[in-house]
């Protein structure tokens, strides 16, 4: 009892020692691929995972959950932003240590990318480099994909409400939604759905001609919509045509929202059919497609192609997975505008897609309507809705703000990279599909090409908005607010006095 006493109570320190302790293992898995390969780089990515795992997890046996009544709302996005850093940091490690990718920007970039799901890469080429290092790739965008918070509220044997406000603050949308009263259960529900979909659609992947690594490589970044591939031509690289219907259904699903699956699974069709946000989604899937199909102008490819590689390019770009198969840097300005205006749309809430989402769009047409009509009834009261749901002035308030928020950092994005040397159309289709977590944008970061034709400067600010698409902005934002002087010095005494008074109390316990 006196030595659990002595734990520090801190829910930033306890939250990243999980995290770190969650990566280590990632890479001990991607260890395990490379020793099974015979590869060369066995022995770095072992004391990878091991010194990584070591430190997690004396943080977290060293640390303890506070009590709700000690956890401040600003504590909550300072943890998100502390344990996505720290894991950013560690999933650079095996690139630097191996060689693969010896630059600490480039690595950098490379695990942000994984870890957001947003799949630009730095590697080139990609073919070459060692199994492990090609599989922890694929496993980064696995852990980021579901939310590796998500996984630690679902492995804390005990949480409250402070649970909650971490699996909102990382889910993607503009809401957190519990599956079952307990918020754990909630949290370990989403993993295993997860988990299975991963292994079905792995599975599938090599019922149509996969190799068991080639299957579970590219279900996790299937499932995590992700669209890291350990080939430089991506899924273009097995010419299978089976294999494309496969993660077109499995990047449909992925964009949807799992809180629905999850129901579905169950037997409650209920949120399938009233879902406005669903039906939105399969609308623009839907039309988007039939508008490539009449503007790509790609002349000899047969009917089949052309509505398979316009259905394919649609959903990766929604779905913001960003395999390619169809190089849509060469189709028609008509095509290329439209996957432009495409890249920060994002699926729905609760998947594990990037952009905006589909249900912030809705709210916010919704808004517009009811404002521009508040222009000649000025006294109106009418709600935001999307079909028969009310959405709460105050939630409608904080996604008008977050959009106008996304649009600042988007043209920023832009300004700052076209101010590095990228041409115009470079600069805006690396901004929206790095804030949107897409991967590929247009012209030199086409599907065909790599975010190294960006220099280094061009390759920070992405950085920096890959964070902020994953974490959806103010996280980030709310945590800088959280680091400065005075605050540090408040949230230092205050754990410091819990953590005391918890002792204190501790030994009265003990005594009597």
């Amino acid at each position: 009892m006196a030595e659990k006493d002595r734990k520090i109570r801190s829910l930033p320190l306890h939250v990243v020692g999980l995290t770190l302790a969650v990566c280590g293992a990632g890479i001990l898995l991607a260890t395990l691929v490379e020793a099974i390969d015979g590869g060369p780089d066995t022995g770095a990515l072992l004391s990878c995972g091991v010194g990584v795992g070591i430190v997690g997890t004396i943080l977290a046996l060293g640390t303890k959950m506070p009590g709700d009544k000690d956890i401040a709302l600003l504590d909550i996005f300072l943890t998100v932003t502390a344990a996505w850093v720290a894991m950013a940091l560690a999933g650079s490690l095996p690139y630097l240590v191996t060689g693969a990718l010896p630059e600490i920007d480039r690595a950098l970039f490379e695990s942000v990318s994984g870890f957001t799901t947003t799949g630009s890469t730095v590697m080139r080429p990609i073919e070459g480099n060692s199994a492990g290092i090609l599989f922890w790739r694929a496993i980064t965008q696995f852990l980021g994909g579901m939310g590796v918070i998500v996984l630690v509220v679902a492995v804390l044997p005990t949480v409250g409400a402070g649970g909650m406000s971490l699996l909102a603050a990382e889910a993607p949308g503009p809401t957190g939604e519990r599956l079952t009263p307990r918020v754990r259960h909630t949290a370990r529900n989403l993993w295993v759905l997860y988990i299975a979909f991963m292994f079905l659609l792995a599975f599938a992947y090599m019922a149509a001609g996969m190799s068991i690594y080639d299957g579970f490589a590219h279900s996790f970044t299937t499932v995590s919509t992700g669209g890291f591939s350990p080939y430089n031509a991506s899924l273009r690289h097995f010419d299978s045509a089976l294999i494309e219907w496969i993660c077109i259904v499995a990047m449909f699903l992925a964009g949807g929202s799992f809180a629905i699956w999850y129901r579905l699974i169950r037997g409650d069709t209920r949120p399938l059919r009233r879902s406005v946000e669903l039906r939105a989604y399969v609308l623009i899937v839907v039309v988007v497609t039939m508008l490539l199909i009449v503007v790509n102008d790609a002349g000899t490819v047969d009917t089949h192609d052309r509505i398979r590689d316009a259905l394919f390019v649609t959903l990766a770009i929604v779905s913001t997975t960003g395999f390619g198969t169809a190089d849509y840097g060469a189709w028609s300005d008509a095509a290329q505008l439209l996957i432009l205006l495409l890249l920060p749309f994002g699926a729905m809430a609760g998947s594990t897609s990037g952009g905006v989402k589909l249900v912030r769009i809705l709210t916010l047409a919704s808004f517009a309507h009811r404002e521009t009509l508040r222009q000649l009834h000025p006294r109106m009261m009418r709600p935001v809705r999307i079909g028969g749901s009310v959405i709460e002035d105050q939630t409608a308030n904080k996604i008008v703000a977050f959009m106008a928020l996304a649009l600042g950092i988007f043209g920023l994005g832009t300004i700052g990279i076209a101010l590095t040397g990228a041409d115009l159309l470079t600069a805006v289709s690396a901004s929206a599909t790095l804030l949107g977590n897409v991967g590929p944008g247009l012209s030199e970061v086409g599907p065909s090409k790599d975010f190294l034709n960006l220099n280094t400067a061009a390759r920070l600010i992405g950085i920096v908005q890959m964070m902020l698409g994953r974490l959806e902005i103010y996280p980030i934002l709310l945590a800088l607010v959280a680091v400065r002087p005075q605050r540090v010095k408040s949230f230092v005494i205050r754990h410091r006095t819990a953590n005391s008074d918890w002792t204190q109390r501790s030994r009265r316990t003990n005594e009597r």
